[in-house]
């Protein structure tokens, strides 16, 4: 058992739990300070299992290469991989489909309901989100739950290995299909009943097709296990989030830390300043109460007509600029006991965002060449990163695995982003908005069921991408070669269509961010925002 590998495990996942423990307590709101402790327990199992499932990749491989190259892998004593990812998507579906459900509609229950009823109401919508996914999964698991490989068939016969000792048996020709053997003579009978009996071995038999030119090319299908196949229908759902969020954050994340740092204030302003900026940001707090009030009196007496839904969207997005130009008028005034210490840190973040905004525009970078010149392009021009890995670890122990690490926590930072910036923009469909000491546990767990979903898909992209560099291990076993198998959903991935589609709104992105700019919607006038 290698206790090295066991225990960087146990130290990181432990990191990964106190990082979501910081984000649990870093973004919540002040009124769930001291309460909602489930809510807040599922959450925080929910960003730690999407960190740790993103993190067993590399774990995995490193898992892999343990063992000297010369030992069979059957004969080296490792950690049991595959049950590690087993009980890690487990641990995912339950959070996502279980946990979330019952947490989301015992949270946002009537407050004047008894706590029985809360956990009664809670319990029924899990109990019914678990039933549709479950007839989701199970009808047709029971008709089409089978991988297909595309094999060479090739026949032969059955003989007694004591029958190989024969000095007159010649090798170089095949075992035909004889109708019957004597076990007394250690020979076949010569000229007996049936089909295929023939009067010497060594002159061939029915069915000797690797002696000829004539294989077959056969579809072998096998029956895959329930769990494989809730795997592999979670992750087809998870790609629809996983593409749209990977490809709008593999191009925000980087463009926005870099705007980020242009934008950043330069020095610190006067408290006269502050005061008149202040009293310019309660003005239209009070006009924003105003425009609520008066679309909560419509909702009385017209109903959530189509103008109303769009006008409370419009409303929701100006809270969220007031408060981020409160946020940045904090900024520029720090207040505490030493302002100048507050005030260099805080110039300090924007340069860690800068650089940052570069490593990830490499990483972006590389990531698009992967997908394109390994992924896309059959057969593949390089291995690109699968060679930068594999020489990495050539060159010190461990170390392609931490840079492999590295690539593969980008791009779930890349989904997050993605998650986030796809619903502050977009009217279509509005993603619960995670704002620091602002965040109601409601929009926690949604975007933790989402973010898990995508997370499924990602550990799949990632199998793909670096399939070379992942040979061999549990997780190229389970995502490369059984799921992308799957009858029905072997042509989705077979025929690149996530990875098509996810380009596409790479492109989307960059053509949004560099035609539009930073965030136009932020400087919209109230009064041409709202049509009353």
């Amino acid at each position: 058992m290698n206790w090295f590998l066991i225990i960087i495990t146990v130290v990181v996942a432990i990191l990964v739990l106190l990082v979501s423990l910081y984000l649990v307590v870093h973004f919540q709101h002040p009124e769930d300070r001291n309460q909602a402790w489930l809510p807040k327990l599922v959450v925080l199992l929910g960003f730690s299992v999407a960190f740790w499932t993103i993190l067993l990749f590399p774990l995995d491989v490193a898992n892999q290469q343990a063992c000297d190259f010369d030992v069979p892998l059957s004969s080296c004593s490792t950690m049991p991989m595959k049950e590690l990812w087993y009980a890690m998507y487990i641990a995912n579906m339950a959070i996502v489909f279980i946990a979330v459900p019952f947490c989301i509609f015992y949270y946002e229950a009537d407050s004047e309901w008894s706590v029985f009823r809360r956990y009664l109401s809670g319990f029924l919508w899990a109990l019914g989100t678990v039933f549709v996914v479950g007839m989701l999964i199970g009808i047709p698991y029971a008709f089409v739950g089978y991988a297909e490989y595309d094999v060479q068939g090739a026949v032969s016969g059955l003989l007694p290995v004591s029958y190989l000792e024969d000095p007159s048996y010649n090798y170089s020709r095949c075992i035909g299909l004889f109708a019957s053997y004597d076990q007394d003579a250690n020979r076949p009978i010569r000229g007996g009943p049936g089909r295929g009996a023939n009067e010497s071995l060594a002159s061939g038999g029915y069915f000797c097709d690797t002696f000829s030119n004539t294989v077959a090319n056969e579809v072998w299908k096998v029956r895959v296990s329930i769990i494989v196949y809730a795997m592999a229908v979670v992750a087809t759902l998870g790609w629809i989030l996983f593409l749209v969020f990977g490809g709008i954050g593999l191009v925000a994340l980087p463009i926005d830390w870099i705007r980020e740092f242009i934008r950043r204030p330069k020095a610190t302003i006067t408290r006269s300043q502050y005061i008149d900026r202040a009293r310019d940001l309660a003005r239209r707090a009070k006009d924003i109460l105003a425009l609520g009030d008066a679309l909560r009196q419509e909702e009385r007496e017209r109903g959530r007509s189509w103008r109303w839904r769009r006008n409370i969207k419009a409303l929701n997005t100006q809270l969220l600029v007031l408060e981020e130009d409160e946020e940045q008028l904090e900024l520029v005034y720090p207040q505490s006991e030493d302002p100048d210490y507050k005030w260099v840190l805080t110039v300090m973040g924007f340069w860690l965002k800068f650089f940052g905004g570069l490593l990830g525009l490499a990483m972006s970078i590389c990531w698009v060449l992967q997908i394109i010149l390994y992924i896309l392009i059959d057969p593949p021009v390089t291995p690109l990163l699968n060679e930068v890995f594999i020489k990495a670890n050539d060159a010190f122990p461990l170390f392609g695995t931490l840079l492999f690490g590295l690539f593969a926590f980008y791009l779930q930072l890349a989904v997050t982003k993605g998650n986030f910036k796809f619903g502050l923009n977009l009217l279509i469909f509005r993603v619960h908005p995670m704002r620091r000491g602002a965040t109601i546990m409601s929009s926690f767990l949604f975007n933790v069921a989402l973010i898990l979903l995508a997370t499924t898909a990602s550990i799949q992209f990632c199998a793909t991408a670096f399939a070379l560099y992942a040979d061999g291990t549990a997780v190229y076993d389970i995502f490369g070669n059984q799921l992308t198998s799957i009858m029905g959903l072997k042509y989705i991935y077979t025929e690149n269509i996530f990875i098509y589609a996810m380009l596409a709104f790479m492109l989307l992105t960059l053509l949004f961010v560099l035609i539009r700019g930073p965030d136009r919607w932020k400087r919209t006038k109230l009064e041409d925002v709202y049509a009353m």
